[in-house]
């Protein structure tokens, strides 16, 4: 008998269909002189998770793009999003 999997809508405190816009200098801080992802300024939409690797976060962008990120990352993300609002 084959067991059923279910897809995750939870992990930590980040459920999917949340949005946040990506700011480099705002996870990172201004100090970061990395190269910028292609993502950046763009809203995010977390599609689902990956919870095997390390970047366990899957985001999408505004053209259909995904994108795995670190959770603690997306929280950042989101928890800077709510303080904007």
């Amino acid at each position: 008998m084959a067991r059923a999997q279910r897809k995750l809508v939870t992990l930590g405190s980040v459920h999917v269909g949340e949005k946040f816009t990506f700011y480099t200098a705002e996870i990172f801080g201004e100090q970061f002189h990395g190269r910028k992802p292609p993502f950046e300024g763009q809203v995010l939409t977390v599609v689902g998770f990956e919870p095997r690797y390390k970047n366990n976060v899957v985001v999408q962008d505004v053209n259909g793009n995904e994108s795995l990120l670190p959770l603690s990352m997306v929280e950042k993300g989101l928890q800077l999003s709510q303080l904007l609002m």
